[in-house]
């Protein structure tokens, strides 16, 4: 079984481990009976990975009992709907099941955490949950943090994915571009985003050299507003005056302002050339 740790208790109080109980608890249940829960936070399957699963439950049944609860008629899933899947797929008509008496809230925390521990979420899908969870319980950040052992941060930097375009989410989804390279395209806007988006998908850019992009794009963008900011007589006027600077200076000088103020930038090339050209300034 994987390490639960750094996750809330929920899956533990809800099955515990077999040593401490056995198979107590543990029934036999008409697959028909039961239905899938809607607001399950996976929402997609891998058709491959089902078919292998479905492959082997055909051969050695499902091993692990899937969670329900009670709902209308029958029971809804808590817990296991891959396997559930997957036992319809292979044509097994009872499955085993472990019933809980659990409200909606519980429900859909419960499937939240397990789903989180076996690390079947994609971050777009676990910040969806999340989001139900707020929106549905009136819960905080805090509160999902405290409930599935998670930081704040992690659940924050998470939610904030869905500030994305769906099309940008989407791409999340397949796994063509990561979470990282999203928090990437959120930090710049408009032409940048197109631009920065473009270049990840046609250069295979890591996520380190895309936030080195996005540097370069707000650096363009600083230099823009500046410009923008000056009338066309100032502009006139510090373009030559930056042309004379360099005559002068024998060096690259660029030479930016807004309103009434500025700065003035002389590159270097050595040590030699920083020492000549400090005589010709004290000069």
């Amino acid at each position: 079984m994987k390490s639960k740790k750094g996750l809330g208790k929920g899956l533990q109080a809800l099955i515990p481990e077999e040593s401490e109980q056995g198979r107590q608890g543990l029934e036999s249940m008409d697959i028909d009976r039961i239905c899938p829960n809607k607001n399950q936070p996976r929402t997609k399957f891998d058709q491959e990975k089902l078919e292998e699963l479905s492959n082997s439950i055909r051969e050695h049944g499902v091993i692990q009992p899937i969670i329900v609860t009670a709902y209308n008629d029958g029971y809804k899933i808590v817990a296991g709907e891959r396997r559930w899947r997957a036992a319809k797929m292979a044509g097994i008509k009872e499955v085993p099941v472990v019933i809980r008496e659990l409200t909606d809230k519980g429900v859909m925390e419960l499937a939240l955490i397990e789903n989180l521990q076996r690390e079947d979420l994609n971050e777009i899908e676990a910040a969806l949950a999340y989001k139900d969870l707020m929106n549905k319980f009136d819960l905080t950040q805090q509160d999902i943090s405290l409930r599935i052992g998670k930081s704040r941060t992690s659940i924050a930097n998470t939610l904030r994915l869905l500030n994305l375009p769906k099309e940008i989410r989407d791409l999340i989804v397949d796994d063509i571009i990561t979470p990282g390279h999203g928090r990437c395209i959120l930090s710049v806007e408009g032409i940048y985003r197109e631009r920065l988006l473009e270049k990840i998908l046609k250069e295979k850019l890591s996520v380190r050299e895309a936030e080195k992009f996005v540097q370069k794009l707000k650096n363009e963008k600083n230099n823009e507003n500046t410009e923008k900011t000056l009338d066309t007589k100032t502009q006139m006027f510090l373009r030559d005056l930056q042309e004379k600077l360099q005559n002068n200076l024998g060096t690259k000088v660029k030479i930016s302002g807004k309103n009434d103020k500025g700065k003035i930038e002389i590159e270097y090339y050595s040590n030699d050339d920083l020492e000549r050209l400090t005589e010709r300034l004290s000069n």
